[in-house]
């Protein structure tokens, strides 16, 4: 038995793909929100080329522990950061960002 896919479900489906342009309209939108926060700011600066650990940023950010989780997920989550052996460290496009806005 085949089952017909229903228009609505064939909607939704398609509309969870991005295309190039939304793709990148999403990128430039978490760009804008890392770059127009002075606390995301800060921390990518001090993070900087070499890395830092939790408790160097913790230190040199002086936010307290809520909003540096906040701000470190978000920066995790989207890419800018990575965590390597208790090191946070820069990806590719946090150093470009870290270039630009920093």
């Amino acid at each position: 038995m085949d089952e017909e896919i229903d228009e609505l479900d064939a909607y939704f489906d398609k509309k969870g793909e991005l295309t190039e342009g939304e793709a990148v309209k999403m990128e430039h939108v978490i760009m804008e929100k890392v770059s127009i926060n002075p606390a995301r700011r800060k921390l990518l600066r001090i993070v900087g080329v070499f890395g830092k650990t939790e408790e160097q940023l913790k230190e040199e950010s002086g936010l307290n522990d809520f909003f540096f989780k906040f701000h470190m997920d978000f920066l995790l989550k989207e890419g800018f950061l990575k965590l390597e052996e208790g090191m946070y460290r820069l990806t590719d496009t946090g150093i470009s960002l870290h270039d630009s806005v920093c």
